[in-house]
């Protein structure tokens, strides 16, 4: 530990019982008060929906500790020397330790619950823990000019180093990208979902289609709209209906006959005339439609006036 920096880089031993010792240290001290803070007072949370990326999340999570224990070994009994200093048996316990029990913490906050506001993400032990695994994987990158360091492939224990590391590498990327992205925590819409759905109300279903069981809601509506006794009011609510559908056929009309209007006055054409036909036929279409709004058409005063008799038919 008295010497940091060696040839051209940092000291194999100092990185690695340094990032040992402050993120094992780390997250067994605030890992374990926040177990105990969940075992007193978090409850679990109900319907926990599948996850994918969460699982992923924790198979890359527990495959360092697999790493940790194959480098172990070739280190003991594969590469040169074989010797085995007290830095790498610091560094396969903590391994073995800080990696299962984050794994442990993720499932905690993704089953349980504290009685506090729905959180967005993980709670702030885990993050701090992935930053800190991520940023010391990257100083490897120091050593990039060391002498004697495994960037250059001399020989079959730089691969196999190179091999482990980016293993390691790409496992702690994925952990801290998928940690910012909690795909294992529920959101704030997704519990107030499962709180109706514990008061037996049936879950939104955000692609239902607008006409399904059409029938049935026609069947649950037509007696409170349906005149029944009164012929002519059946009459009223026909009418009603065929004013609805050519109100939206004029509105379609409108911005056509308008367009041609425009197009028969416009230079390019070789005859100019008055169309007065095709002003008529807009100021008729115009005079159905109504305002900007269509609230003042003939068609819409028409079925409103119409509906006031059915509607208080319904009513009564």
């Amino acid at each position: 530990l008295g010497e940091v920096w060696v040839d051209h880089g940092i000291s194999q031993c100092f990185m690695e019982t340094i990032s040992a010792v402050f993120i094992g240290g780390f997250l067994i001290a605030f890992g374990f008060m926040q177990i105990v803070m969940y075992k007193r007072y978090a409850t679990e949370v109900m319907d926990v929906r599948s996850s994918r990326l969460f699982t992923v999340q924790l198979l890359f999570t527990l495959f360092v500790p697999v790493l940790a224990v194959i480098r172990f070994m070739l280190q003991a009994f594969v590469f040169k020397g074989g010797h085995i200093y007290g830095y790498m048996i610091l560094a396969l316990i903590t391994n073995l330790i800080v990696f299962p029990m984050s794994a442990y913490l993720a499932v905690l906050e993704r089953r349980y619950l504290l009685p506090s506001v729905p959180p967005r993400g993980h709670g702030f032990v885990l993050l701090v823990f992935w930053a800190m695994i991520f940023v010391s994987e990257n100083l490897s990158f120091l050593n990039l000019n060391k002498e004697g360091w495994w960037w250059h492939l001399k020989d079959l224990q730089d691969r196999l180093e190179m091999a482990l590391f980016v293993g390691r590498y790409v496992s702690c990327m994925i952990m801290f990208v998928l940690g910012m992205k909690a795909p294992g925590i529920m959101h704030q819409f997704e519990y107030l979902d499962n709180e109706d759905g514990r008061r037996n109300i049936p879950p939104r279903e955000d692609n239902r289609s607008t006409f399904r069981n059409v029938v049935s809601k026609l069947r649950t509506l037509l007696p409170f709209l349906w005149p029944r006794k009164s012929l002519c009011l059946q009459i009223y609510v026909l009418i009603c209906v065929l004013a609805l559908i050519a109100g939206r056929v004029v509105n379609l009309y409108v911005p056509i006959y308008n367009k041609k209007i425009v197009d028969s006055i416009s230079p390019p054409q070789t005859t100019q005339y008055y169309c007065w036909d095709l002003v008529a036929i807009y100021v008729f279409f115009k005079f159905l439609q109504g305002g900007g709004t269509g609230g003042m058409g003939f068609l819409n005063n028409l079925r409103s006036f119409l509906w006031i008799k059915v509607q208080q038919y319904t009513t009564r």
